[in-house]
């Protein structure tokens, strides 16, 4: 699933950025009107199928519309200069202004706009709802912080391949392939790999499901709506899980998260853009990001288990928005002082490169710490939660939350797009402002999570997850509130 979901992200970025009538300012659009709608449209289905159908019978019947939309893509692309709406394009741009060009570049290139939507529901879908639904069944939370973190090894192998594979294909086939060629070369790859996702096993979730059952009262005092009736209606769901205060600040974290990500990588395309502007350069730069990204992830997956036992559950799961923080913010400083010197000749590629570098290595570690370390730590809350805050929260959460907080992030970019005439550049320091304050409200977050989440592990036997015990926790909170 990782392999795969490498392969559709950075074919969806090249797609979109280096296509006629694209680029980064066209991203900003997808997130908002594209991406954001499918992914609550989905929402909508999953909970409206989860009633009707068993996990393994819903987990191949989204294995099985993707696979259907990939190969028909495959087959069409070499047509999109046909397909596309070149003309109709060119017309409109000429009567709107130049910060409206992104969203006439998403109709324009509609097969791929498709394309992109299809790649980021993958991950959100695929990847964090369906694999962590799954694991969260087959674990108890005495587990958890030992296995959680080493879930994700395998994946992070198969990202590596795929970025490896990314890089080499699109720089050794170039002379010999068209890039029509190449990709259908690569989604060839893609449907061979995506049949080969397990199907949840209901089997193999029982003994946990038993032992959660049997577990003392400390569960049914943790998750007393499990009393409640089986089966909610979607309202019923979402007014429920906003009455929970962990659910609502994993829903804090999930959409600063998605937001600060979403401003930290429009600003590095942007830059990545005019270093690498054809679609087989782009591809290969984003597969040799994968490729280190993985490699990374997968170092600190195994350092886990150690930090967990040393940093807590809190030092943990802070330590994602912490990075971003620190170096995000020199990253944006960066690049202000390029767009203000405007160096030209062999001194402006060299800065160029020095930024887009920079921002690969922001990229890299700051996935690496958030799927090793700041994933992990958040799905360590669901175990503690109820059935339906499990189920229908954690849907909620991963594929509407973050991508809500993407689009955020992008409203706020098309507004500075649309009143600067089209320039991300002049924008840089409202966007670096923003970002410093969603990262603070991040880590407050976890903070106040981290008071709740305590209390969660000692019920389940488990090590405290900031060093209190659980009367201690809740003493501090009644002096801080009496304060």
């Amino acid at each position: 699933m990782s392999f795969v979901n490498t392969i559709l992200d950075s074919l969806g970025n090249s797609l979109v950025i280096t296509a006629v009538g694209g680029g980064p300012h066209v991203i900003p659009f997808l997130t908002v009107y594209a991406v954001w709608p499918a992914s609550f449209v989905f929402l909508v289905l999953y909970s409206f199928a989860t009633q009707r159908f068993s996990r393994s019978t819903l987990f191949n019947i989204v294995i099985c519309t993707f696979m259907l939309w990939f190969a028909l893509f495959g087959v069409l692309y070499p047509l999109h200069e046909t397909v596309h709406f070149h003309g109709l394009a060119e017309t409109v741009l000429l009567r709107l202004p130049a910060g409206m060009a992104g969203a006439v570049g998403m109709v324009r290139n509609w097969m791929f706009t498709t394309f992109y939507v299809a790649a980021e529901l993958w991950g959100d879908v695929v990847l964090s709802l369906l694999f962590w639904g799954l694991a969260n069944e087959m674990t108890t939370i005495k587990e958890a912080p030992l296995l959680y973190p080493l879930f994700g090894i395998g994946a992070n192998v198969g990202q590596t391949l795929s970025g490896k594979l990314l890089s080499v294909f699109s720089s050794s086939a170039a002379p010999s392939l068209s890039y029509a060629r190449q990709l259908q070369a690569i989604m060839l790859v893609v449907l061979a790999f995506v049949p080969l996702a397990p199907a949840p096993s209901a089997n193999g979730a029982a003994p946990v499901q038993g032992e959660r059952m049997s577990a003392p009262a400390a569960d049914a005092a943790l998750a007393p709506a499990q009393k409640r009736k089986a089966k909610l209606t979607l309202r019923e769901a979402l007014v429920f899980l906003t009455n929970s205060p962990q659910i609502r600040c994993l829903a804090v974290m999930a959409l600063a998260q998605g937001l600060s990500s979403n401003l930290i990588e429009i600003t590095w395309k942007s830059y990545l853009h005019k270093l690498h502007p054809s679609p087989a350069a782009y591809s290969a730069f984003m597969g040799d990001v994968a490729m280190w990204t993985g490699i990374v992830t997968g170092t600190l997956m195994f350092a886990s288990p150690m930090l967990f036992a040393r940093w807590k559950w809190r030092g943990v799961a802070g330590a994602t928005p912490a990075f971003m923080l620190w170096t995000g913010l020199p990253f944006f400083a960066g690049c202000i002082l390029y767009a203000l010197a405007h160096p030209g000749g062999g001194a402006g590629t060299l800065a160029l490169r020095v930024l887009v570098l920079a921002g690969a290595l922001l990229q890299v570690f700051a996935k690496g710490a958030k799927f090793s370390m700041f994933k992990p730590a958040e799905e360590m809350v669901y175990i503690g939660l109820d059935e339906e805050s499990r189920t229908k929260g954690k849907a909620a959460i991963d594929v509407a939350g973050a991508q809500t907080g993407k689009s955020i992030g992008s409203v706020l970019q098309q507004v500075l797009l649309v009143a600067s005439s089209g320039s991300l550049t002049r924008s840089l320091p409202i966007l670096a402002i923003a970002y410093f304050g969603i990262l603070r409200a991040w880590s407050r977050s976890v903070v106040a999570l981290a008071k709740l989440h305590v209390c969660s592990f000692e019920a389940h036997g488990a090590a405290p997850s900031d060093g209190l015990d659980c009367g201690e926790a809740r003493l501090r909170d009644t002096a801080t509130h009496a304060a």
